[in-house]
């Protein structure tokens, strides 16, 4: 069922009393969506959530305070911002841009000093046995204060397989050694399965864009609930795992990326099925709870960046995705999301360039835009439903009412449905466009 306006004046911002439309499910739509379907969505979701949960919030609690900590006191988090800044320059020339030479520190820290750290870890519950207080100090360090660690590689795996080749790195020796290092090798060690970045996301959802045909398209249920959310969780488990894609790729006879899924996932697993052998409990709290930890995380930020849809127009780029102008939760302008999914691949540092650009189409189409807010504070204001926060959060509401702010709001998050899944996905003029631009980048 989706929520649908009867009219709306974009020059005024008017929205209009909602009414519910119902719609007819294909089979494929039916199967996803039926009462037994939801019924064990819900308990896998809970299945994850219960035992994984308070774990999970015990973390985000304590990287917040270490980073609150770090502002009153020694400052270290600025510092070394501010030395990578001095020192980037200097390493420009061994990255595909001159602006990103961070990335070949960010490869000595998390692609050589953590697995370091990783490994002496191992050796030591070995040699002496299991420590709880250690192996809690260290998913603390892991995840870094204000979840920077998990930012910073969830990040670079995403830019990575975006990237020409898989790979940031200047073209040479460089390439060769270390192309695709945190995809299939930084990426492990906090929760990212090889071929979910390179292969999955690129394929799927970039292909589809949240559409029916996304194996975790956000499109099926009203958003602003949080069984939704919990619901959503082993959909996008199984995205994270590389079971969806796997199975969608099949069934589309797209056996070159369903076989590459498989290779990347059989790597995975030799890596677990490895540490295992050494330190079966080791294996489960370093490598196996970074995994579902960092999935509930990253299951919350996609669920946000995809949670409004415009009922007037399904396939409204500046609505279907969310925009965060400064935001405090990612680096390299991942939060210009609408960018991202009109200009997949484009270089970061063209981010604020492109959304300028159409900033006029931003405010025609009243876009699903906020500014210097945390990610999580919306999430859990769409799923709390408190349409008063999200309306004073909205970025420039022009001449809309803050009530009118809240109705719009609601109707975007409760939009939904099969006839909205299929219409969902960015129209052909908006991919063609997308593609030009793209093309004239990489010339």
């Amino acid at each position: 069922m989706c929520t649908r306006t009867r009219s709306r004046s974009r020059s005024r911002g008017r929205v209009s009393a909602p009414k519910s439309v119902k719609h007819v499910f294909p089979k494929n739509a039916a199967d996803a969506l039926s009462p037994a379907y939801e019924s064990l969505t819900f308990i896998l979701g809970c299945l994850i959530l219960l035992p994984f949960g308070p774990f999970v919030a015990w973390q985000v609690g304590w990287c917040t305070a270490w980073e609150f900590l770090d502002k009153k006191t020694l400052g270290l988090v600025p510092l070394c911002a501010r030395l990578s800044d001095r020192v980037s320059p200097w390493l420009g020339g061994l990255t595909r841009h001159p602006k990103d030479g961070f990335v070949v520190l960010l490869l000595l820290y998390l692609g050589a000093a953590m697995p370091a750290l990783f490994f002496y870890e191992m050796r030591r519950a070995q040699d002496v046995g299991f420590s709880v207080v250690r192996c809690l100090a260290f998913n603390l360090f892991r995840i870094g204060p204000m979840y920077a660690n998990f930012m910073w590689v969830y990040v670079m795996c995403h830019k990575e397989g975006h990237a020409i080749n898989g790979s940031l790195l200047r073209r040479g020796a460089m390439d060769k050694l270390f192309g695709s290092a945190f995809n299939h090798w930084v990426g492990m060690f906090h929760g990212v399965i090889p071929g979910v970045f390179t292969i999955s996301h690129i394929h799927n959802h970039h292909k589809y864009d949240n559409d029916e045909n996304d194996v975790y398209s956000t499109a099926f249920r009203p958003r602003d609930r949080f069984g939704s959310w919990v619901r959503y969780v082993p959909e996008w488990m199984a995205y994270a795992l590389n079971l969806s894609s796997l199975a969608f790729f099949a069934r589309r006879g797209e056996w070159r990326r369903a076989f590459g899924t498989v290779a990347s996932t059989a790597y995975y697993v030799c890596f677990v099925g490895l540490v295992w052998r050494c330190h079966p409990a080791f294996c489960f709290w370093y490598l196996i709870y970074p995994l579902v930890e960092g999935n509930i995380l990253l299951s919350v930020v996609n669920y946000t960046w995809h949670a409004f849809i415009d009922p007037d127009d399904p396939s409204n780029d500046y609505v279907n995705s969310t925009t965060v102008i400064d935001g405090q939760n990612f680096c390299l302008k991942e939060e210009y999301h609408v960018v991202h999914h009109q200009y997949a691949g484009v270089h970061w540092t063209r981010h604020r360039a492109l959304y300028e650009k159409h900033l006029p189409s931003y405010k025609a189409a009243r876009a699903s835009i906020f500014r210097g807010e945390n990610l999580f504070v919306i999430f859990g204001c769409i799923v709390s439903r408190d349409y008063k926060k999200l309306a004073s959060m909205y970025f420039e509401p022009g001449d809309m009412k803050p009530e009118e702010v809240e109705e719009m709001m609601k109707v975007r998050l409760r939009c939904h449905g099969r006839d909205v899944a299929t219409r969902i996905g960015r129209s052909a003029k908006a991919k063609k466009e997308s593609e030009e631009q793209m093309r004239k980048e990489k010339e």
